[in-house]
């Protein structure tokens, strides 16, 4: 009992209780510590692996939906010049048929044929042909570009004729998506900057970002279409490009739904999208973005304004 103090009231008396104390052991205690860290870093480990598998196998599958779509539009790219190729050519052979008709007229009855109507013969094959040789040559340069796709190191940067490869891949990427959807048309816009040239690229990422941009937009006026709202709607979509002092810009701008300013903050973000399910992965832009940031060392923006346009510009050094 504590003793009281002198010259104060003693009012309560005080007592404490013999307790006993023992040292903690915290050997067990660290060593399942230690183990529970362990499973949990294995744990984390695998579910890293399993989310990285996930974003390879959608990855995947938005390259195999791109793919099928820019088939469809190879298909179609294709079959338009063909198609000219098989008209020109009968006409040709209906042509010659006249003129085989003419010379053998000629060698019997000279006086009865008209020099001007030979000249008139020979003058429509040298046309039909020349049409031929033109459409046949179409046709070769898309087979030829995706051709160079396919055989390209992923990470080879080649000089590339930029304007050439913005048109052919946009206008493939917009018949990929009409061939699902045939009542679907859009007035194309290309102002492409002849002093552009030449722009080393990864093309078979480039063009990828390119068809993913230009399927985005076909979306976009799509959608406003379908909404019925004006009458007078024309889906336009405009793909330019500009040669500045040191980088060379792309844009490609939609009069489309456009997109709230509160979604284009999250736009770029990996497995975001205002896509339906299944029309989807919400990785398009985040891959886009990654390919030109990282691998082409430029910027991908966006300006949008609901209800009326959007417009994705796209920046490249020239020193790649």
């Amino acid at each position: 009992m504590l003793e009281p103090i002198q010259g104060c009231h003693q009012t309560a008396n005080y007592s404490f209780r013999p307790q006993t104390y023992t040292p903690m052991d915290t050997t067990d205690h660290q060593q399942q510590l230690e183990q529970a860290n362990v499973m949990l870093a294995g744990d984390i480990e695998k579910l890293s692996q399993e989310i990285l598998e996930t974003r390879q196998r959608l990855e995947q599958q938005g390259r195999l939906a791109g793919i099928g779509q820019l088939t469809a539009g190879i298909l179609h790219e294709i079959r338009n010049p063909l198609n000219f190729v098989n008209n020109f050519s009968r006409l040709a052979l209906d042509v010659l048929t006249e003129l085989k008709e003419l010379l053998s007229r000629l060698r019997t009855e000279p006086e009865a044929v008209d020099s001007d109507e030979l000249d008139e013969l020979v003058e429509m094959v040298e046309t039909n042909l020349s049409r031929i040789r033109e459409n046949g040559g179409r046709a070769e340069r898309i087979v030829t570009s995706m051709l160079s796709q396919t055989r390209q190191d992923a990470t080879q940067f080649v000089a590339t004729d930029l304007n050439q490869l913005l048109e052919e891949f946009a206008k493939l990427a917009y018949q990929g998506v009409r061939g699902e959807d045939k009542a679907f048309n859009v007035a194309f816009t290309f102002q492409l900057d002849p002093q552009v040239g030449q722009v080393r690229l990864v093309v078979n990422e480039f063009t990828r970002v390119i068809i993913n941009l230009v399927n985005n937009a076909c979306y976009a006026v799509n959608a406003k279409r379908k909404l019925g709202t004006d009458a007078n709607y024309t889906p336009r979509i405009t793909v330019s490009s500009a040669r500045k002092a040191d980088h060379v810009e792309v844009r490609i701008r939609d009069n489309g739904t456009g997109i709230p300013e509160e979604v284009v903050k999250k736009v770029f973000d990996a497995f975001f999208t205002t896509k339906p399910p299944g029309e989807g992965t919400g990785l398009g832009l985040s891959l886009s973005l990654a390919t030109i940031n990282d691998t082409h060392r430029g910027t991908l923006s966006v300006e949008s304004e609901p209800g009326e346009f959007t417009e994705f510009t796209i920046r490249l050094p020239l020193d790649l």
